[in-house]
């Protein structure tokens, strides 16, 4: 069964802009898009058959509704799928056939998006003043005193890459932006970034917890971001979100996702991403060849991020540890979250150089090429290339699901590659990586999850060693950076060794209170080890270990 979706190629910028009609007919293609995805599949394999399908989507949402606060909305859904699961087994096909569809369109009212200029650019003044007034702790007469001059981009956000290049890609086609995940402060981050850089707004999928605050809610409702409830795993809930993505690229929206999915526990820089929502894009330019669009085609946009200290940076390598130690890891206290200690942390990002940075890296195709401005794919030898010769067979532009899981593995191989060489090093993750290694070497029989308890006393080192270790590991990420292997921030790039330990120094006791740096005569030492692990795994998976090559 093939289906093609029919909702016009709107006139507006980024695609963002619809009428309530033409949401309405967005909606109604999405439902149909899914529906029939399902029937196909159906013909083929017996694990979608209908039943099937209906009754794993009732198994999830009751146990998932089983661990749900009783409320209103509980007992509604309870009662919507109690009724669907005593249903399915004895109705006929067509009511089954009906109640598929009554599914996907629930789920579909709930994914939905929507974007409101107005909020749009009420966001673009709100958000700058926002900083200001984290960075002044909330206090009146600090946010006063600071209001003559806006929250300073050139300071507090350090934007590099291609940035020409990209917004004219903009405007010849649809873009993906897949950046690195590190912190809840992402989005807004990237948001920021791209309205300074005069880029058109993104469509982004938020975890549907973030609707359940009033005031961010309304943001987010107002901003194109489309609902995403991590909790609902049946196989309809994840088709019909993957429809709706799809959907959005094909009438022109702009999406942004983050393809490692949550937060990176470790602190490292991704080793695997989902490629799920990354084969939207394919699935997207094939409709739109189909159909005959205008602008048929979809741009990658790998971006990362980089922060020299990471609000939640606790409680991440914690839960990294937990996972992957099991009974091996020993949780000995737990993080607060005190409201005082986040807005330390912004009271004290304004005194760093630097802090947080973003590289907008080289736009790719779907099939892993780089693209120039023109919109010309290239191959490594700097040939152009047709991008539709991937997917043309006799002239017609029909799906292959093994060719295209094959083209989105490879994408999303060469994303991972992007994020290896354009991941920032700042002076923390230096000196972390720096003082790790030399405790680690002072301590060769422990395993890791003996070495992040050496908290203290146990972790002290002599500082001559450490300075070694920076002195040793410097010209190798220098010459690992001229070889278009990593990034390091400009002041790193410019800073004596030892200087680096003591700017890394500054700040981890500007917001971790000396907990990750300690220095105490000659000797050199950690009273969080697993902080210093947290911030050392920026640097792994490079080979800059003492004894590698």
């Amino acid at each position: 069964m093939n289906f093609e979706m029919n909702v016009p190629e709107p006139p507006h910028p980024g695609g963002l802009l619809l009428t309530p009609e033409e949401i309405s007919r967005m909606r109604n293609e999405v439902v149909e898009k899914a529906l029939a995805e399902h029937l196909d599949a159906a013909e083929t394999d017996p694990a979608w058959s209908l039943d099937v399908l209906l009754n794993d989507a009732a198994t999830h949402e009751l146990e998932r509704l089983r661990s749900e606060p009783p409320s209103l909305e509980t007992r509604r859904q309870k009662a919507y799928w109690s009724q669907i699961a005593g249903q399915f087994p004895h109705a006929d096909e067509k009511t089954r056939l009906e109640l598929l569809r009554d599914i996907i369109s629930g789920y579909v009212r709930e994914i939905t998006g929507y974007f409101d200029p107005r909020v749009y650019r009420l966001a673009a003044r709100l958000l700058p003043l926002g900083f200001k007034a984290l960075f002044t702790r909330l206090s009146p007469v600090g946010f006063l005193t600071s209001m003559g001059s806006r929250f300073s981009l050139e300071k507090n956000l350090v934007i590099t890459g291609p940035v020409d290049h990209i917004r004219e890609l903009s405007r010849r086609g649809t873009l993906m932006m897949t950046p690195t995940h590190l912190s809840n402060l992402d989005s807004m981050v990237i948001g920021l970034a791209l309205h300074s850089c005069r880029l058109p707004p993104f469509t982004y999928g938020a975890g549907l917890n973030l609707f359940t605050n009033p005031i961010l809610s309304f943001f987010m409702n107002h901003l194109g971001a489309y609902k995403v409830d991590r909790r609902k795993h049946s196989r309809i809930y994840k088709a019909t979100l993957k429809a709706y993505a799809t959907m959005t690229l094909k009438i022109g929206q702009h999406n942004l996702f983050f393809p490692g999915g949550a937060r990176n526990r470790r602190g490292d820089v991704e080793q695997k991403i989902k490629l799920g929502l990354l084969g939207c894009g394919l699935s997207a330019f094939q409709a739109n060849l189909r159909s005959g669009k205008s602008r048929p085609d979809v741009f990658i946009v790998p971006c990362t991020l980089s922060y020299g200290l990471v609000l939640e940076a606790k409680s991440l390598i914690e839960q990294h540890l937990q996972q992957t130690g099991k009974s091996r890891f020993i949780r000995l206290k737990k993080e607060s979250n005190r409201l005082t200690r986040q807005l330390n942390f912004w009271r004290n990002l304004k005194n760093m150089d630097s802090n947080i940075h973003l590289h907008l890296c080289d736009p790719i195709d779907l099939f892993g090429n780089k693209v120039d401005r023109e919109g010309n794919s290239r191959d490594k030898q700097g040939r152009v290339v047709d991008r539709r010769s991937y997917i043309e067979l006799h002239g017609r532009y029909h799906p292959d699901e093994q060719r295209d899981r094959q083209y989105t593995r490879v994408l999303g191989e060469t994303i991972l590659d992007s994020f290896k060489r354009n991941n920032i090093i700042l002076c923390t993750h230096v000196a972390a990586f720096s003082l790790f290694e030399t405790i680690k070497a002072a301590n060769p029989k422990e395993d890791l999850y003996h070495l992040v308890r050496l908290d203290g006393e146990a972790s002290k080192v002599p500082l001559g060693d450490v300075r070694e270790y920076i002195e040793f590991l410097m010209p190798r990420l220098l010459e690992l950076e001229a070889a278009e292997g990593i990034r390091l921030a400009e002041y790193l790039r410019k800073m004596p060794p030892w200087e680096i330990f003591q700017s890394a120094l500054s700040h981890f006791k500007s917001f971790h209170s000396g907990e990750v740096l300690r220095v105490e005569k000659n000797t050199a030492y950690s009273l969080n080890m697993k902080l210093l692990y947290y911030y050392r795994n920026k640097l792994d998976h490079y080979g800059l270990e003492k004894g590698t090559a």
